[in-house]
């Protein structure tokens, strides 16, 4: 029989624990790490983490969770690995040839066959969720095994970022040429100056009318924005990444699409820009069961996939904007 949790399904229940549906894991994995209040372990071979689980871990760092991270040693020789880990501002331990998958927090163990990386996701999965109010016993045996894991383990030193300098390039050695011959000047027909600005002078003040016109279109757009949303949106046009705007803001994505929620709903950004077509149709479809007015929450709790409260409201702001005619 199926149960329905808050934000994750049970295949069944039993006495030792609740067997979690194979396309669930993902999301239960990211409810862990976002209810957990104290302190937070996670054990696994491999580390590529997704957009929502990436900021599941910056939420519970920033909440003041304590993160101890074990990972496989070898792991620890790839760039892409250390750079998650300094972006993350995690510091990880590593044990050679390790192969267990354990998350546990200070409300629940995850035992699942998925690895941290963002493939997984499309997996079909085995997870078994061990509540540690209802389950003591085997939490604590799970606790104990990964905390014993965890002992095997080294502190690993992540490298210092190396400067980025200007390669030193070596003069090219100067080659002889052949002397340069003269030559008769070509005389070459110039059409007069009127002519050129009878020609010129319509289709530059149509563009400048037509520049004008979108700037003035512009601007009246962001007034309508708040400071925090408008300076949002301009980083934003400069880059065309939330990660990045995030990340020069100190903020979380999810904030940062809600910001942009603004700016689509004046019509300034059009919100296949800022949210993916997978995501537009989990949310689009989760707002077909509840209606728009139900709240970022419900809609995020009724999506069949993992959404952000941020991709919520650029869906719904998409939804209230202007016709795409004025948007661009």
């Amino acid at each position: 029989m199926l149960q329905t949790g808050t934000s994750m399904s049970f295949a069944s229940s039993s006495a030792s624990g609740d067997l979690l549906e194979p396309y669930a894991v993902p999301n239960a994995l990211v409810e862990l790490v976002r209810s957990a209040e104290s302190w937070l372990m996670i054990v696994s071979p491999y580390f590529d983490p997704w957009r929502h689980l990436r900021d599941a871990l910056v939420d519970a760092r920033e909440a003041g969770v304590k993160i101890k991270f074990l990972i496989r040693e070898e792991q620890m020789r790839e760039k892409r690995v250390i750079r998650h880990f300094r972006e993350l501002e995690l510091k990880p331990l590593a044990l050679k040839r390790l192969h267990a998958k354990i998350y546990i927090s200070d409300k629940q163990a995850l035992l699942t066959s998925m690895n941290l990386l963002s493939g997984s996701r499309e997996s079909v999965e085995f997870g078994l969720c061990i509540d540690r109010q209802r389950h003591p016993e085997l939490y604590d045996g799970v606790f104990h095994q990964a905390l014993n894991l965890f002992k095997k383990s080294e502190f690993v030193e992540l490298p210092s970022p190396k400067p980025k300098g200007v390669p030193v390039q070596k003069a090219a050695p100067v080659q002889k040429t052949a002397p340069v011959q003269k030559t008769a000047p070509v005389k070459t027909w110039t059409p007069p100056a009127k002519a050129v600005a009878s020609v010129s002078a319509p289709t530059q003040n149509a563009a400048k009318k037509m520049s004008a016109s979108g700037s003035k279109a512009d601007e009246a757009a962001i007034q309508r924005l708040s400071k925090t949303e408008a300076e949002s949106y301009r980083l934003w046009r400069a880059k065309h990444s939330v990660h990045r705007v995030a990340k020069e803001r100190q903020l979380k994505e999810s904030t940062i699409r809600t910001h942009l929620a603004a700016a689509i709903e004046v019509g300034l950004i059009p919100v296949e820009h800022v949210v993916t077509e997978k995501q537009r149709n989990i949310i689009a479809e989760a707002v077909g069961k509840v209606g728009p007015n139900a709240g970022k929450g419900a809609i995020v709790k009724t999506s069949r996939g993992p959404v952000c409260y941020g991709e919520v409201a650029c869906v719904l702001a998409g939804m209230k904007a202007p016709s795409a005619p004025g948007r661009r």
